[in-house]
């Protein structure tokens, strides 16, 4: 089986990503399907229980296959704006789908929410915030937590956060300041956990190839990188 910079396994299909193809094989590693005709997907992830697999391409929209049926349930289109690889995620039952997106300004996103099963859009928030810019997005069966950084009023970097959604809305937002993570690589932003953790949650959506690893001296420590999550930031900055 060739190296994948996005790879997934449900443990009854193995999904490769390498921009332009996805390929799909069974647990003995025999070639069951290859979709083509895609551009810049790398990230993905099954629904929750289930064989569907939907995949999100750097250039703009998302794609939904069932694997079982190894058919293409859906694309949507969300924007011609390059750069779209923030976070996403199903929800722990499966029954929505929540995808940071930049439709209008790379530098400018929103949280949009589709249905699990369809993919029809449900709602989207954020998209008027000028100042908060999403990065990473996590489930739990009763919460959702995201993270990003905030910008000042000159529209400039201030500091990056980790806080809960609820309802549509920001709750018990917590500035990042804490040092858990420490990371020898340049970063533009803050050199605190907010870039080890959204190295680590971007790794994830791609899952935790050597490939996408060998990007990031931080992910390349033995045995393994240390696992973080968006929530235990949160907890730790509390």
């Amino acid at each position: 089986m060739k190296k994948f910079y996005g790879f997934f396994d449900n443990g009854k299909y193995k999904v490769g990503c390498n921009g332009g193809s996805i390929y799909v094989y069974d647990q003995n590693d025999n070639e069951l399907a290859r979709f083509k005709g895609l551009s810049c997907i790398y990230q993905g992830a099954f629904r929750s229980g289930t064989n569907v697999f939907a995949a999100k391409s750097n250039t703009g929209y998302l794609v939904v296959y069932d694997l079982d049926k190894l058919s293409l349930i859906r694309k949507v289109n969300i924007t011609r704006i390059g750069a779209q690889d923030s976070g996403f995620a199903f929800s722990v039952t499966g029954d929505m789908f929540y995808n940071i997106e930049s439709p209008e300004k790379s530098t400018q996103t929103q949280l949009s929410v589709y249905d699990g099963a369809t993919f029809d859009k449900i709602a989207t928030y954020f998209a008027d915030d000028k100042q908060m810019v999403l990065k990473h997005i996590e489930t739990y069966p009763n919460e959702v937590y995201v993270s990003g950084f905030m910008r000042g009023d000159s529209g400039v970097y201030a500091y990056p956060f980790a806080a809960k959604l609820a309802d549509g809305e920001i709750r018990e937002l917590r500035r990042i300041t804490s040092n858990e993570y420490p990371i020898n690589e340049w970063t533009p932003f803050e050199m605190n956990d907010s870039w080890y953790l959204w190295i680590y949650k971007h790794w994830e959506t791609e899952g935790c190839t050597e490939m996408t690893a060998k990007q990031h001296e931080c992910l390349m420590q033995k045995p393994a990188p240390p696992k973080v999550s968006i929530k235990h930031i949160w907890e730790i900055n509390g």
